[in-house]
């Protein structure tokens, strides 16, 4: 099944993916935040991976022009080692056009095996494509 981001419809899942934390990952992170290094040497920043759970997202399916990431939200059950490898599923939890816009909230569970360790919403709208002029 080939996934655009207007076909989606609630409870819609996209394929499971795996991510393994890296050290090198987690640096550009910190580098990239400014948040200090000497914190997170041996667990990942829990905001960083949610940042990635977003990075699978964008590799499954590409936003259309117009995107707007709308809002984020996030719990954290668990500190995650750096070199632990986790699976990340994503799945449409709400769905709606109004007004010319779709909105979309998508769920990520990131889990360590059969551990929950981040469970996070982000909600993306962006703008229906015109309909053709006579339809």
């Amino acid at each position: 099944m080939t996934l655009t981001f207007h076909a989606l419809r609630r409870g819609d899942r996209l394929p499971p993916a795996q991510l393994t934390v890296g050290a090198a990952e987690v640096r550009a992170y910190l580098a990239a935040t400014g948040e200090p290094a000497a914190r997170w040497t041996a667990i990942a920043p829990p905001l960083a991976l949610g940042a990635w759970a977003i990075g699978e997202l964008l590799k499954q399916l590409a936003p259309p022009p117009g995107t707007l990431h709308a809002a984020q939200e996030f719990e954290f059950f668990a500190p995650v080692p750096i070199g632990a490898t986790l699976t990340v599923a994503l799945h449409v939890v709400q769905q709606a056009a109004h007004r010319g816009t779709n909105v979309v909230v998508f769920e990520a569970e990131l889990s360590a095996g059969d551990t929950l360790v981040q469970r996070g919403r982000a909600t993306v709208a962006a703008p229906l494509p015109q309909q053709t002029a006579g339809r």
